[in-house]
């Protein structure tokens, strides 16, 4: 596969995009696309490093700028382009000091899965879907079963709306992005997120279906009210926003969907860390500083977190790497006992 012909159908698109329409003061970031062997940069072929890491925003060469790991040619290079320029916008947020995002690690020890929580999420999508299609009204609504949600469970709203900030704010500038260059794949984009954030088997692991739920907020809000969100402040939209309202109802009604796909997960979190721990291959032991693991998809039950694909720790003042699939024994502390390979 040719990186340079790649970029170019992809600057393509991106240069033909009116970034002004997508959030005010954005506008494009460099980027890049490499492989495991090549990096192609702004134009020309460059030396690949360690820097360059999975599909993100990184800090180099004193500049905010998108990456992209490219194995295969493309099949949908309008979704390409607006993947690389939700990384850009990662690039943008960083430039603008942006500093509400989540705190992965401690979210390990606190964030609590509750059916309650979920429930009431799943009845925001629904009243997110009506709005969309139309029924503007249920916005009250919906801010109101928010205010309520975020009395209920502080914790888990607070970490639920910091990723919205981060990762929702990206996936609606995504949106925006196909609905620019590609209409009807930016409808079908909407339509698939509307029909993901429904969906109670979706809500597993809440930190992954949060950038739907983001996206499809600042959606409703952009449609329904004069708010204001920016890259600057204290505080994520999802909880500004929240201020003037009037909490009209306390009752949360359990889904039981929602209460059947968690007892499932739970019941598959157990099963991991029993087998692995059944297993015994130790492939680190002793009390080193957790760095992070893989945040997509980790699970976490008791003093046992589930980390796909690699773990990294603090040896003294080096990050080490560990590749495969691995059940970590952590502490209080966010130190690392023992890792156990799945």
């Amino acid at each position: 596969m040719n990186l340079h012909r790649e970029y170019n159908r992809i600057k393509e698109r991106i240069d033909a995009i009116d970034f002004s329409a997508l959030w005010e003061g954005f506008h494009p970031f460099r980027f890049a696309l490499y492989n495991e062997t090549e990096c192609f940069f702004d134009g020309r072929y460059i030396e690949k490093t360690e820097e360059f890491h999975a599909n993100t925003s990184i800090f180099y060469n004193g500049e905010n700028i998108a990456i992209w790991k490219l194995t295969e040619e493309p099949t949908d290079i309008d979704s390409l382009a607006a993947s690389i320029v939700h990384e850009m916008f990662h690039a943008f947020q960083n430039d603008c000091g942006e500093k509400r995002y989540p705190d992965e690690r401690r979210a390990l020890l606190e964030y609590h899965y509750s059916a309650e929580n979920l429930s009431a999420k799943l009845q925001e999508a629904e009243l997110m879907r009506a709005i969309i299609e139309g029924g503007e009204k249920k916005f009250t609504e919906l801010l109101s079963v928010r205010k309520l949600r975020k009395h209920l469970f502080p914790r888990q709203y607070d970490y639920e709306a910091r990723v919205e900030q981060i990762e929702g704010t990206a996936n609606y500038v995504e949106l925006l992005v196909l609905m620019q260059i590609a209409p009807e794949k930016g409808r079908l984009r909407l339509s698939k997120m509307l029909d993901d954030i429904t969906n109670a088997g979706k809500y597993f692991p809440i930190r992954i279906i949060s950038y739907s739920i983001g996206a499809v907020f600042l959606y409703c809000i952009k449609k329904c009210s004069s708010f204001v969100f920016s890259c600057s402040g204290e505080r994520p939209f999802s909880d500004e926003i929240l201020d003037d309202v009037h909490i009209t109802s306390s009752e949360i009604i359990i889904n039981p969907e929602i209460d059947m796909h968690l007892t499932a997960y739970n019941e598959e979190t157990e099963r991991i860390i029993n087998t692995a721990l059944n297993k015994g291959e130790i492939c680190l032991k002793g009390n080193y500083p957790l760095a992070c693991l893989n945040i997509w998809d980790a699970r976490w039950s008791g003093k046992y977190a589930i980390s796909n694909h690699f773990v990294a720790y603090f040896d003294g003042d080096r990050i080490k790497y560990l590749n495969g699939n691995f059940v970590v024994e952590i502490d209080n502390n966010l130190n690392i006992l023992t890792v156990y390979r799945q």
